[in-house]
């Protein structure tokens, strides 16, 4: 249950700790952190600037998605985690992060979550411009790619530690027809909590049967580009 008496502390205690005052995407990612269910159980002994990055980095993406129904009950599962001051785990932190950047980018994202409660898998489709839905992909390319036999195209995606492009370059042999596009990602603090940027790189498969812009994948086609968006004034 939101706990709202709770809810107003916890926000008065971030805004006191921040240097200075938030822009508006900044205000929004506080309010997405505060939105989870479980936020106002999460009670550090002090906010400094971990407890900060904390806030922004699961925040942010929150805001970005906006009011998305279908992303409801993996809120839950992300506010069970900030309830323990912990991170999602990687696979769901991922998934979220490149939900964000499709949404900013003008994509109409959908949360499905296969399996079980007790074994749930989140994944995320996307509807294409002529309204076909779009499967997102995450993972390394190996062989099993070309086993899926899926009947919808594919978005291969990956959050990656390293070089973009050489992780961008692994996916070349993984493009048939069925294959939209590759998009690989970093998402990272830019001078403490003061920015938050995206560093990403997107090959477009020109051979796919539905084709993608490079405006639908951050503007660029095979060089690396970042979306930085400023969290303080």
């Amino acid at each position: 249950m939101r706990n709202t008496y709770n809810i107003s502390l916890l926000r008065k205690r971030i805004v006191d700790a921040l240097p200075r005052g938030t822009t508006a995407i900044g205000e929004a990612a506080i309010e997405g952190f505060l939105s989870l269910p479980g936020a106002s159980a999460w009670r550090p002994d002090r906010v400094g600037l971990r407890e900060l990055s904390f806030v922004f980095d699961i925040g942010l993406p929150l805001a970005l998605i906006g009011e998305n129904p279908s992303a409801r009950a993996i809120a839950l599962e992300i506010g069970d985690a900030v309830r323990d001051g912990r991170l999602p785990e990687r696979p769901v932190r991922s998934l979220v992060h490149c939900a964000a950047l499709l949404s900013r980018w003008g994509w109409t994202v959908q949360f499905v979550a296969d399996g079980t409660a007790m074994q749930r898998h989140w994944r995320i489709e996307v509807a294409a411009t002529d309204g076909e839905t779009i499967d997102v992909l995450f993972g390394q390319p190996a062989a099993h790619i070309a086993g899926t036999g899926a009947d919808r195209s594919l978005l291969l995606v990956s959050d990656v530690d390293g070089a973009l492009e050489t992780a961008a370059a692994a996916y070349d042999g993984a493009f048939t027809r069925d294959v939209c596009a590759a998009l690989v990602f970093q998402p990272r603090f830019w001078i403490g909590v003061e920015q938050k940027e995206w560093l990403h790189l997107a090959r477009l498969n020109p051979t796919a049967r539905v084709a993608l812009t490079p405006e639908q994948l951050g503007g660029a086609d095979g060089e690396r580009r970042a979306l930085r968006l400023p969290l303080l004034v």
